[in-house]
């Protein structure tokens, strides 16, 4: 048999379809489920940046329902003929319809909108389509499609806690009986059911996360509306998933707030009513509670090292953007220009390509986090607006902290900065 490997999250979702679509046809697999910590290294490695992913003789391929038809072709759970195949298609999409509307509400970060979402889509949306799934499930004796069971049925089958879940229904299959049947059938084979008997329970630092947010510190950062030495704090709390409330100190209310804070200074972190101060010790912080600090005491040591070395370079800039004799400031900033900008640059454009476009240890780390969250900073302090041109591996450190699906989503729904950084 082909040596095969299946890579997904320790979840359901979209990948528990193929899971139990290589069980029915009792291929042997490793069933590799990558933790959200490192999906960040392991996604370049994918085939189009996602997962699920299934991988046969070395050979990967990417698309849950792609991977999910080509299972049904080889274990013969297809259709008789070409239309029995294009109904099979026709009605997983509609599946699948309805799975993006509900994870178009899931997901939205806006809580306000979200709800209201919900409230129209549940009242409207919702009813119509899965009544429709209803209708075409008894019309096919508890199947997807064709009256008997394909691999449209598994895809069902696997979905279904996720759909509960997303659609917020968790009494769906009471609601339709009909949605039950299509999942008893999937179950009823005796080697799906018992892989499913021998499965690992499903965990997913999100939903984690918002299940026990109620019980999570309060947290509140402080920092100026800007990205600059705060946004990687920011950055960093939304890969923790971490609920923290963003308090953007407008300039003319800092003069009243600073008595406040440890050192005079921001930002700060506040957890339960204590105060941290310090950018990059509140990130080294950060790093260790979210598992991006390295795996021993010497990848902590080399983080540490070149987030100094960053750190070097963004002060010495930023001495000079500060300067206020204007004479001095434009002999300072030619002068580094000259000399100190390059050769700090290109010895950062070596550290990025000898660790594979992360900051250290050829992994995703908080020094990451720092590089991407000050980037913008670091280019108006240095006055090269194009310095991602000039050196496409800063974009690659930046684009792998982007990559990651809560960070993402933080900074799609972040105010807009009041500065230029």
């Amino acid at each position: 048999m082909p040596n095969v490997v299946f890579y997904y999250f320790p979840v359901k979702a979209l990948g528990e379809a193929v899971r139990m679509l290589l069980a029915y046809g009792g291929q042997e697999f490793e069933d590799n489920r990558v933790p959200m910590e490192k999906w960040p290294e392991f996604k370049p490695s994918t085939p189009f940046g996602q997962m699920p992913v299934l991988e046969i003789d070395g050979k990967k391929y990417a698309q849950s329902m792609a991977i999910a038809r080509y299972l049904g072709r080889k274990y013969g759970l297809v259709g008789k003929d070409i239309e029995e195949d294009f109904e099979i298609d026709q009605n997983v999409e509609f599946l699948n319809d309805i799975r993006a509307k509900a994870a178009s509400v899931h997901y939205e970060a806006d809580v306000v909108l979200k709800e209201k979402k919900h409230a129209d889509f549940a009242a409207n949306l919702y009813p119509t389509l899965l009544s429709k799934l209803d209708e075409i499930i008894k019309k096919n004796n508890g199947h997807l499609a064709v009256g008997k069971l394909t691999w449209a049925d598994f895809v069902f089958a696997g979905l279904f806690d996720y759909l509960k879940m997303m659609l917020q229904t968790p009494d769906l299959e009471q609601k339709y009986p009909s949605f039950k049947q299509v999942v008893d059938n999937v179950l009823s084979n005796p080697k799906v059911k018992a892989y499913v008997a021998k499965a690992p329970e499903t965990t997913f630092k999100r939903h984690i996360y918002m299940l026990i947010s109620s019980k999570m510190p309060k947290t509140v950062f402080y920092y100026f509306p800007a990205k600059a030495m705060g946004e990687p704090v920011r950055l960093l709390l939304a890969y923790g998933g971490e609920e923290f409330e963003d308090k953007r100190v407008k300039m003319e209310d800092w003069p009243s707030v600073k008595p406040s804070m440890p050192f005079g200074q921001m930002p700060v972190l506040e957890i339960e009513g204590k105060k941290y101060a310090q950018s990059i010790a509140i990130a080294r912080y950060l790093g260790h509670k979210h598992h991006l600090a390295g795996d021993c005491l010497e990848e902590a040591l080399e983080i540490d090292q070149n987030v100094d070395y960053l750190n070097d370079l963004r002060n010495e800039a930023s001495s000079v953007y500060y300067e206020q004799d204007e004479a001095i400031k434009a002999k300072k900033h030619e002068e580094n220009v000259q000399a100190e900008y390059p050769n700090s640059l290109d010895k950062l454009d070596d550290i990025f390509k000898k660790n594979n476009g992360h900051l250290a240890t050829g992994k995703l780390t908080w020094g990451d986090f720092v590089f991407a969250g000050v980037f913008d900073y670091l280019k108006v302090m240095l006055r090269m607006p194009d310095l991602e041109q000039r050196y496409p591996s800063f974009k690659q450190v930046i684009d792998n902290v982007y990559a990651v699906p809560t960070v993402k989503a933080y900074s799609d729904n972040a105010p807009k900065s009041e500065f230029n950084y």
